[in-house]
């Protein structure tokens, strides 16, 4: 008797275990194939870290930064948000001399048509989305 119901727990608690693992498969390949693909462009990385360089950023991230984002729509406005802590006492005529810059730097990647403009945020305080903010029109750039 006592040898059946080790046997029978031992059934149980495989049945249990088999349950979770087909469970965690299921959600798992769902998500992995229900996920949108984020952008990719390899000219971008190489002008971020030029940027990063060149102007003393900590950070750069963007917007969008999925493909389902800019699929139903007819323009998209580039959003970059810069983080360094030397814009904390950055005047505002020299960040828009710098955007501007950035904004030619930025203009050399080969984006979709549909971003017709650039957005530049410049924040002093890592992954907080406050701070100066500047625009520029795509077409008005000339390299």
């Amino acid at each position: 008797m006592n040898k059946t119901l080790k046997w029978i727990l031992i059934g149980i608690t495989g049945a249990i275990l088999l349950y979770f693992a087909i469970n965690f498969v299921a959600v798992f390949i769902l998500t992995y194939f229900s996920s949108s693909k984020r952008i990719e462009n390899n000219s971008e990385e190489k002008v971020f870290e030029k940027i990063k360089r060149d102007y003393h950023i900590e950070e750069i991230e963007r917007e969008p930064k999925y493909e389902r984002e800019i699929e139903d729509q007819d323009t998209i406005t580039y959003t970059l948000y810069l983080y360094s802590k030397d814009f904390c006492d950055i005047k505002p005529d020299s960040l828009k001399k710098n955007s501007l810059k950035i904004a030619k730097e930025v203009n050399r990647i080969n984006l979709d048509s549909k971003f017709y403009q650039y957005r530049f945020v410049f924040c002093c305080k890592l992954y907080n989305p406050n701070g100066t903010a500047i625009q520029y029109v795509r077409k008005n750039l000339v390299p």
